[in-house]
């Protein structure tokens, strides 16, 4: 039984090794996605405070002129004070100091290490193919470590010794650094795969919630005739639209407390599509979406973090586990280190086994 083990172990690793190499590296800098992409941007990303902050109308109108006219698809009001405003144009995002209307500069959507990063880490960066690769990996990953425990358990060993150019120095460091690493490991491991097969888990857990998911869902979408306050003449695009301005007001009316960070115009959804993010909810907050007609301001439906069904929630707890989300800081520092010794261990057992492998032909 023992051979067979490792042989599934050693299998698992020459097979998936690279797959579960790219999983580690990419995660590692997709943990701290936002912060290392403002350390590497510095220019497109901090404003100095000072004064009023635009309107989001002002914003656009002094954009559209710079980009002759290109029609505005979103934008992504600044969430902090010393956070530039963005604006989503179909060419790229314009990064804008909201207390000047200063154009920082653009960047093309997902054309930068964090967007490569984000798309080998999902999908290999080859579209479907790739998707089932990286999801199959998720599962090569979760063979590995229980396999490793099946080894690692008869002789318990931790520790290392040897020099470090000796197999039972390598052989060591695999062992020690597997079986401490383990528990943080599978939770990444697990967590990883449940988003791979996310289709597959949500019809499961829909099945074994029960029929209270079907109300659930109902009253997550649920149409609404919300009556808004007549706008004034400020807050109107034209006769017949509302400025993304009072879109946002109305949205902030729906739910007091939360930060609105994207705003779509409705020339792209047939209404104002406004997400908000509830600061003390880390595992669904940034799932509020409230729908405002682009003419009579009514609320036309919102979906709100507080009515997901039980197997959403669950869901939305995974994916945030998965991040590092769950606890804040704590957690996300948690995540990147596991992320590390993800090529820690696959460097480790490469060396012990091209080593054993020398040994064996001497």
């Amino acid at each position: 039984m023992h051979r067979l083990i490792l042989s599934v172990h050693l299998s698992v690793a020459l097979l998936g090794g690279v797959f579960i190499l790219l999983l580690g590296l990419t995660g590692s800098v997709l943990v701290f996605e936002p912060e290392l992409d403002r350390l590497f941007h510095p220019h497109l990303s901090y404003v100095k405070p000072r004064g009023n902050v635009l309107t989001l109308a002002e914003i656009g109108e002094g954009v559209s002129k710079q980009f002759s006219g290109e029609p505005i698809v979103a934008y992504l009001p600044s969430e902090t004070a010393d956070l530039s405003s963005q604006v989503i144009l179909p060419r790229g995002i314009v990064c804008v100091n909201q207390y000047t209307g200063e154009i920082l500069g653009m960047r093309t959507r997902g054309q930068s290490i964090f967007g490569w990063a984000r798309d080998f880490h999902v999908r290999l960066a080859s579209g479907d193919v790739g998707r089932i690769v990286m999801r199959w990996s998720g599962v090569a990953m979760l063979v590995s470590l229980a396999s490793g425990l099946y080894l690692w358990w008869p002789g318990r060993r931790l520790g290392i010794g040897g020099g470090w150019r000796s197999v039972r120095f390598w052989f060591d460091v695999h062992n020690s650094v597997g079986i401490l690493s383990l528990a943080p490991l599978l939770i990444l491991a697990v967590t990883g795969t449940v988003i791979g097969f996310e289709d597959q888990a949500s019809s499961f857990l829909g099945k074994l919630t029960g029929a209270g998911e079907a109300s659930a869902r109902q009253s997550v979408a649920r149409r609404q005739t919300v009556p808004a306050a007549p706008a004034t003449t400020s807050e109107l695009i034209s006769p017949q639209v509302i400025t993304p301005d009072r879109a946002v007001a109305i949205a902030r009316a729906q739910m007091p407390g939360a930060i609105p960070y994207r705003v779509q115009m409705p020339r792209y959804g047939g209404a104002y599509r406004v997400n908000l993010d509830l600061p003390g909810d880390r595992v669904a907050g940034g799932r509020n979406l409230i729908a405002i007609d682009q003419s009579s301001g009514t609320v036309i439906f919102s979906t709100r973090s507080s009515d997901l069904s039980s197997s959403e929630r669950i869901l939305a707890t995974n994916e945030a586990i998965h991040t590092g989300e769950v606890f804040g800081m704590a957690s996300r520092i948690l995540a990147w280190l596991t992320c590390v010794i993800v090529p820690v261990q696959m460097m480790s057992g490469l060396v012990l086994w091209l080593r054993r492998k020398r040994h064996a032909r001497s």
